[in-house]
């Protein structure tokens, strides 16, 4: 199963933790990978990510249920990539409702949105005044890879990780 998603700015960092978190209160065994290092960026180009998710279940009997989630893209086009094996009646009803129904309601009504990079905000029309400019200050710096993030910011932008 594939679904692609256009048209938001995703956090997709927050949104594989989301999805192992999925996993893991359903009783599951799973982890996240990330399969790309991030990398220097250009101004004004996003970045892109490939994350999976492996998740297990042991049932009856030795049978062992598998599932790889896929996720990979830039913020703004990205695929959620579903690849199963041994899966049984709980399973396909966990990848079908929640991974495909909450979590694309969630993407859907913007839940892992983050802003947009100053080179993609639209600029205002003539009838939208320029707002007054904020006072900087102090981000919060990520402990697992230093990426200075907004304050406020529960997770970081770059990698994900929960933020204190």
């Amino acid at each position: 199963m594939q679904k692609t998603y256009t048209g938001r700015y995703v956090n997709i960092p927050l949104l594989a933790q989301e999805i192992n978190n999925l996993f893991l209160s359903e009783g599951w065994e799973s982890q996240v990978m990330q399969l790309t290092t991030p990398m220097m960026m250009q101004p004004g180009m996003p970045q892109y990510y490939d994350y999976e998710i492996r998740a297990m279940k042991k049932g009856h009997l030795h049978h062992v249920e598998n599932v790889i989630v896929r996720i990979r893209g830039y913020p703004n086009e990205f695929s959620i990539i579903v690849e199963e094996e041994h899966i049984g009646a709980l399973g396909r009803e966990l990848i079908n409702h929640r991974l495909f129904g909450t979590i694309d309601k969630q993407i859907t009504d913007g839940m892992y949105d983050m802003p947009l990079p100053m080179q993609q905000q639209p600029m205002p029309t003539p009838q939208q005044p320029m707002s007054q400019p904020m006072a900087q200050t102090a981000g919060v710096r990520c402990p697992q890879c230093g990426y200075q993030n907004p304050p406020g910011a529960k997770f970081c932008l770059n990698c994900g990780t929960k933020l204190f």
